[in-house]
């Protein structure tokens, strides 16, 4: 679907809302077409259309359910936490979803903070575990709605993401041993997550796309946006994903931050080095899904497979070593 078509959804979906429009600015396609709206007293709100430009996001991403389900647990984070982040906005119907041609579209408050292209200052890693751990805390104690309806984040997604690497690899676009030690230590990942027992403790509702872009800062405060990946896991894999764009220097920083609270398992450097895999190979099926794919794939697994898989699959640990992804 076109910018355009986008664009003309948007601004019928605006109309079911109860904001007088001063203008709407396209921000940006991933996931979902992100548009900012001012109204005519200068508020700002997030207009957001349900509809991914990746082909690889399964459909359930987008329908209504999950769409009103992601809006409770935001309605929910903003009455029972302190965290400054994207509130709902009902429409004129009183409902948090607006369906056009049959796409759904969302209002949200807009966020005000500028975002990094990674983690690189102690202050930016323990503002970033304050907030997850607040996230995870409030979702531990979160009493689940009847009607909430996420995804829950276990095996098929990664066995997707080492599927569709093997056949990128098979068509000749990725290197073959690169790829099939990506898919050895994803394998050796999802026996671990499979081994996991889920308790109130350790698996609810999680952010599941703490990554640079979905995290703004104002001062020294942390704020996340972009709830759209929102699933039922472990509470590690937010963990894992953000360890990703974190020098690793910097992770125990984060860690002790989000200890105050919520309490780490003992053995937690070993299963987030499972996670932070799991996060990768996730990330890389989004982008396998992007006309653009191999401008930056390629680089990026060479990295993966050879430092952070090898180390793994040797039992080696790597989490507070090395080189991130971007050096």
């Amino acid at each position: 679907m076109g910018t355009d078509q986008l664009t003309r959804i948007a601004r019928e979906s605006l109309t079911h809302y109860p904001v007088t429009c001063k203008s709407m600015d396209f921000i940006g396609h991933s996931a979902s077409a992100v548009y900012k709206v001012t109204d005519s007293e200068g508020n700002r709100f997030s207009l957001r259309v349900h509809r991914p430009r990746s082909g690889n996001l399964e459909s359930f991403w987008t329908s209504r359910e999950a769409a009103r389900s992601e809006m409770m647990w935001l309605h929910a984070l903003s009455r029972e936490t302190d965290i400054t982040l994207p509130a709902p906005v009902m429409n004129v119907q009183g409902d948090l979803v607006t369906i056009v041609d049959g796409i759904a579209c969302t209002m949200l408050t807009w966020v005000d903070g500028e975002a990094r292209p990674y983690f690189a200052t102690a202050e930016e890693a323990e503002a970033i575990g304050e907030l997850t751990g607040k996230l995870h805390r409030q979702s531990s104690n979160w009493t689940i709605p009847e009607a909430f309806s996420r995804p829950a984040l276990d095996d098929a997604r990664i066995m997707k993401a080492l599927v569709n690497l093997e056949f990128a690899s098979r068509s000749g676009k990725l290197p073959a041993d690169e790829t099939g030690l990506l898919r050895r230590a994803g394998l050796r990942a999802i026996d671990m997550m499979n081994g996991l027992e889920r308790t109130p403790a350790n698996w609810g509702v999680i952010h599941a796309d703490l990554i640079p872009g979905n995290i703004l800062f104002h001062g020294p405060e942390a704020r996340p946006i972009d709830f759209g990946s929102c699933a039922f896991g472990h509470y590690l894999i937010d963990l894992g994903w953000t360890m990703c764009y974190i020098h690793p220097s910097l992770r125990a920083d984060l860690l002790h931050a989000y200890s105050r609270h919520c309490a780490l398992p003992r053995n937690h450097v070993e299963l987030l080095e499972g996670f932070y895999l799991a996060a990768m190979l996730d990330t890389m099926n989004f982008w396998l899904g992007l006309p653009d794919w191999t401008d930056r794939m390629p680089g990026i697994i060479h990295k993966l497979a050879d430092r952070e898989a090898t180390a793994y699959l040797k039992g080696e640990s790597f989490l507070f070593s090395g080189a991130p992804y971007w050096e």
